[in-house]
């Protein structure tokens, strides 16, 4: 049954920054208010949002206090307390499910989910002692064996990870200290094996409730230091197999399906030297390698998220031939209480601002998102898009850093 939405159903969002900004914007389009819990007005998501409660997502009457006003609520991060949720009494408000949330927040536990539904993916060590050099001894084999060592929550955008070479002391040494820190921190580790991959790659996906499923293109997705950088896409129209295309479809479906999940989710891969596909991780929620999907899809990620929760119809997924995604990030060697300025959209191009106050290195400011409907032209969109971000970085190095 389609919900009425004509009265202006009020919506939670658990978080305030650049997502749940998206989020927000998205709503309105549907006829939803969007209400953002948050303890500050200025936030991404509080700048466009009339709608506010004031508090933090991991406490509990802040919680209750917008859950018992709502008519549901969705997360912008998986970092939410699941039983400060539970606590309210209002758990079945909350999507995704708190049951597949508490399985996805939990990296390791994503890996044993990937094991059980017979997934590829990277052999996983689970940390099976208090002692740490014993037990990176073991896995790393005396420190010769790449693995990486993450952390079971709570690590993002490269931090959380230590990826190992096999340069025995030194790795040790290494990951050691990781892990007393993460001790330190109470924070629960696993490692897998280093993957040595052709290429990264991702899949947006979404599921409503009666089960209707989704998949956005394949795309190519570039990091640097851990934070995405740049997403491309359809991969198939770039060198990837239509092949992966499929496997990637399957093991986005077998996920939702298993886990009951509602809404978008993003799922991470590698492209394996010899060209197998493997399940990296996942996320459930929008996700910064969909934000392509504002311009070049004819449905964006977080406008067929809110249909999948609120059981409308999906949108269409199909997409431009070619497109590109630029995170626009803080310069490496800049640190500021100022705002940084938007760089121009250009003729190719659009850009997505979050008006976030302050800069740091590698802080996610925005994005330029860019299309073309002729992948002829896929050099002239590229161009553009480097070119409006090295010109961004230019005034940005002049502004900050006095040059």
């Amino acid at each position: 049954m389609t919900p009425d939405i004509t009265r202006q159903q009020r919506w939670g969002i658990l978080g305030d920054g650049q997502l749940s900004r998206m989020l927000a914007l998205a709503a309105y389009d549907l006829g939803i208010r969007p209400v953002i819990l948050t303890g500050d007005s200025s936030s991404p998501a509080g700048q466009v949002s009339p709608l506010i409660v004031r508090g933090h997502f991991d406490n509990r009457d802040d919680l209750h206090g917008i859950l018992s006003q709502v008519d549901g609520a969705i997360i912008e991060s998986e970092f939410v307390d699941c039983d400060a949720i539970e606590a309210t009494g209002f758990a079945e408000k909350v999507y995704p499910a708190l049951p597949a949330l508490r399985t996805l927040q939990d990296k390791k536990e994503q890996k044993l989910l990937l094991m059980k539904l017979d997934l590829p993916t990277s052999k996983l060590f689970e940390k099976n002692t208090t002692d740490d050099l014993a037990w990176l001894k073991q896995i790393s084999k005396d420190g010769t064996r790449p693995i990486v060592i993450k952390y079971a929550k709570l690590g993002y955008d490269g931090k959380g990870v230590l990826v190992l070479n096999g340069d025995g002391h030194s790795d040790l040494e290494k990951g050691e200290e990781f892990l007393i820190g993460a001790r330190k921190r109470k924070i629960s580790v696993y490692a897998e094996d280093k993957v040595l991959y052709k290429s990264e790659l991702a899949m947006i996906a979404v599921r409503t409730k009666d089960g209707e499923f989704k998949t956005w293109p394949l795309v190519i997705s570039e990091q640097r230091q851990g934070v995405c950088d740049r997403i491309m896409g359809p991969a198939v129209n770039l060198g990837i197999a239509p092949s992966l295309e499929s496997k990637a479809q399957e093991a986005c479906q077998k996920i939702a399906e298993h886990l009951g999940i509602v809404g978008v989710f993003a799922v991470e891969f590698f492209e394996t030297k010899d060209a197998q596909l493997l399940v990296n991780e996942i996320a459930p929620r929008v996700h910064n390698s969909g934000h392509y999907t504002q311009d070049a899809g004819c449905t964006s990620q977080f406008e067929n998220h809110w249909r999948a929760i609120l059981d409308i119809p999906l949108g269409n997924t199909e997409t431009a031939p070619f497109f590109v995604m630029q995170n626009i990030l803080g310069l490496p060697d800049v640190t500021s209480k100022e705002c940084a300025t938007s760089p121009a959209a250009g003729q190719y191009s659009h850009v997505h601002w979050y008006g976030k106050r302050g800069v740091s290195p590698g802080r996610k400011l925005g994005h330029i998102n860019a299309r073309c409907h002729h992948l002829q032209e896929k050099g002239d969109v590229l161009s553009a898009v480097q070119s409006a971000y090295g010109k961004w970085q230019d005034e940005q190095r002049r502004e900050f850093l006095k040059l």
